[in-house]
């Protein structure tokens, strides 16, 4: 009998598979470009690191130029170049039609001339920044740093510095004229006491704002250019309604009954008669709140009146040298000047909603910067510092406003801690302080300017407080060189109303005294105190890259006749210069300040009349011959007449008072 055989089928659960790898085909993908990045990366950190070298690296900005991969000279004369650019640039601000040229960093032609600047560049500040970046910090910040250039991304490190009110304040002058604001309901009050209201206005102001933020933008990339200032739609405040004429008919009426009045200030008093009052009310408030009031425009005008009889100067106290001792000749006074606003919001409170008939005057007072002090407790007994310059052939109005200059700093005191700051101590510069004009180009234009020569004032002064060993806070050079503060060259300063300013701290334990003279054509200063056993150290200055003064340029103008010609003279070569000053103090201290000067090369700027443009001849019509009907043709394109005369701005200039 045949024997059969079976076999059991193998479970697959137990069926033996072949090995089969985890790592799936995009793993490997992965795995690759991970690899290539790190491999990538670690190449790219390595070349940041070890390729740096002595120069900049990769990724830093100043100002927003690529200064990377830079020396640091090639980067200063790069930067330097661009802010020399960006000086002689102007923003030229427009609203409404009008456009308004403002000068923010700008140089002058002139020796009666100072840079009034609102933006400030520190190229050799900045390349040490840069020079820092990617080496500062631990290893880890100085490899982010390294490797962020090669990504693309840069750091800004600029030093720019920008007043963005000074901005702000030029705008608003330029453009001030052309707000029309908005006009609340008015109130009128006749002779006869007959009271009406006059309707409300919509006005139109700008947004100087917005108009300056995008000048300071720009400024830290010190580009000037075209800025439009934003047109903004004034609202009134108070408009025509049943309140309002509740304030109208009863409250003005009763207001007017209660007069007079009476404004007072100390010992003296000013009355504001009915017909004085019935011009000075108004509305104030809103429309849902009006309030009967004083109408600022005309209660302003009004108070004028008593300004000019209530203000009084400041005055510095004076000194001399009399036998060794310092003698007062001059007593300080404290000045007085009255504060519109808040006597306008005193009157608003007392007169009519506290029902009073008197009111008080507000006032600002200037305290003198030199107070008057016991003579036998200054400690004043020699002199400590003194510094004199020549003004050689000065024109005879900058001659007057130098002595004029130092006249009013001679015998001022100056106290232990105390920062002295010279165009503080000069006060207003214009024709009503005494003050002399002395022309100068601005733009295409010749104009005066007040001042000139007291750039002079403060380069003596400044070279007197660096003799005298004195801290020196503030201190701007000129933008130009000026042949009056030479030799040397580096140690001038200059100042404008408000900024820039000298400024410095007398440290020492006694008061200082300020002698000033002007004698043919020198002007001398001298500080007296006490000695404490300080030593002055100043170094001659380093001149480098020296520049010579460029060729001259023409501008043409339409305010003179055709070919007439007005020079504006020297030129001045340029030039940079470092001034090192060590004070070396009794206990052995050294205290060290540097002074980096940088001047522009800038030729003589003539101005010449433009000759009057002829028109062209007309060009002879071409007679078509008439064949059979057709009509004779002008066949001559049309001749344009002279195009209107061109005017060259782009060496405008800055005044200022050197």
């Amino acid at each position: 009998m045949k024997k059969s055989t079976s076999s059991t089928p193998t479970s697959p659960a137990t069926e033996a598979k072949p090995a089969v790898s985890k790592f799936r085909p995009w793993m490997w993908w992965v795995a690759s470009v991970a690899s290539f990045v790190i491999i990538g990366g670690a190449i790219v950190v390595f070349v940041a690191y070890q390729s740096a070298g002595t120069k900049i690296i990769r990724g830093a900005s100043v100002a927003g130029v690529d200064v990377g991969r830079l020396d640091s000279l090639t980067a200063i004369n790069l930067l330097q170049k661009k802010w020399d650019t960006f000086s002689a640039q102007a923003f030229q601000f427009s609203a409404n039609g009008k456009t308004s040229t403002i000068l923010v960093a700008n140089d002058s032609a002139s020796d009666t001339a100072v840079v009034l600047s609102s933006v400030g560049f520190d190229p050799k500040l900045s390349i040490d920044r840069a020079l820092s970046f990617g080496r500062r910090g631990n290893w880890w910040q100085q490899v982010r740093e390294r490797t962020s250039g090669y990504f693309g991304r840069h750091h800004e490190l600029g030093v720019v510095t920008v007043n963005e009110q000074e901005i702000q304040s030029a705008i608003v002058t330029a453009f001030q004229a052309q707000e029309q604001p908005a006009k609340n309901i008015g109130l009128t009050v006749d002779t006869n006491g007959k009271i009406t209201t006059t309707p409300s206005q919509t006005g139109s102001t700008f947004d100087y704002q917005r108009a300056a933020d995008q000048a300071v933008q720009q400024s830290h990339l010190l580009n000037g250019g075209a800025i439009v200032v934003p047109t903004v739609v004034a609202q009134p405040t108070t408009t025509d309604s049943a309140a309002v004429r509740t304030v109208v008919t009863a409250g003005a009426k009763t207001l007017l009954d209660r007069a007079p009045f009476t404004l007072n200030y100390a010992d003296r008093q000013w009355s504001i008669s009915r017909e004085q009052l019935r011009k000075l009310v108004g509305l104030v408030g809103t429309t849902a709140a009006p309030r009967l009031g004083f109408d600022t425009t005309a209660t302003t005008k009004y108070l004028n009146t008593i300004a000019t009889d209530l203000n009084v100067k400041a005055q510095n106290a004076k000194f001399t040298i009399v036998d060794g001792q310092a003698k007062e000749f001059q007593p300080s006074v404290t000045g007085i000047t009255l504060n519109f606003d808040k006597t306008i919001q005193a009157m608003q409170a007392d007169l009519i909603d506290a029902a009073k008939t008197t009111a008080t005057i507000a006032v600002d007072t200037d305290v003198p910067m030199t107070d008057t002090a016991s003579t036998n407790q200054l400690g004043i007994s020699e002199i400590v510092g003194e510094a004199s310059t020549n003004f050689g052939n000065s024109p005879a109005n900058r001659k007057y406003n130098l002595t004029y200059g130092a006249s009013l700093l001679n015998g001022l005191l100056i106290q232990p801690g105390e920062e002295f700051s010279l165009v503080k101590a000069l006060g207003i510069i214009d024709d009503k302080h005494g003050w002399k004009p002395e022309l100068v180009i601005l733009g295409s234009s010749i104009k005066p300017e007040f001042g000139g020569g007291l750039c002079q004032v403060a380069t003596t002064l400044f070279r007197t407080a660096l003799n005298a060993g004195l801290p020196i806070t503030e201190r701007h050079n000129h933008s130009l060189r000026i042949s009056y503060y030479e030799p040397p060259v580096g140690l001038d300063a200059t100042i404008y109303d408000p900024q820039p300013d000298l400024r410095f701290v007398n440290d020492y334990k006694t008061p200082l005294l300020l002698e000033t003279s002007v004698t043919g054509k020198i002007i001398d200063f001298k500080f007296y105190g006490t000695t404490d056993g300080r030593t002055v150290d100043i170094l001659t200055p380093k001149v480098y890259n020296q520049v010579p003064i460029p060729a001259t340029k023409t501008v043409e103008v339409t305010d003179l006749k055709p070919g007439e010609e007005e020079c504006q003279k020297p030129g001045h070569p340029g030039a940079d210069a470092t001034a090192t000053y060590t004070v070396t103090k009794a206990d052995g201290t050294k205290v060290t300040q540097t002074f980096q000067s940088h001047y522009r090369a800038i030729g003589v700027i003539c101005r010449v009349g433009k000759a009057a443009q002829k028109s062209p001849a007309p060009t002879p019509v071409p007679v078509v011959p008439v064949t059979n009907t057709t009509t004779p043709t002008n066949t001559t394109p049309p001749v344009e007449t002279g195009a209107a005369p061109v005017v060259n701005t782009n060496t405008a200039v800055t005044p200022t008072n050197q």
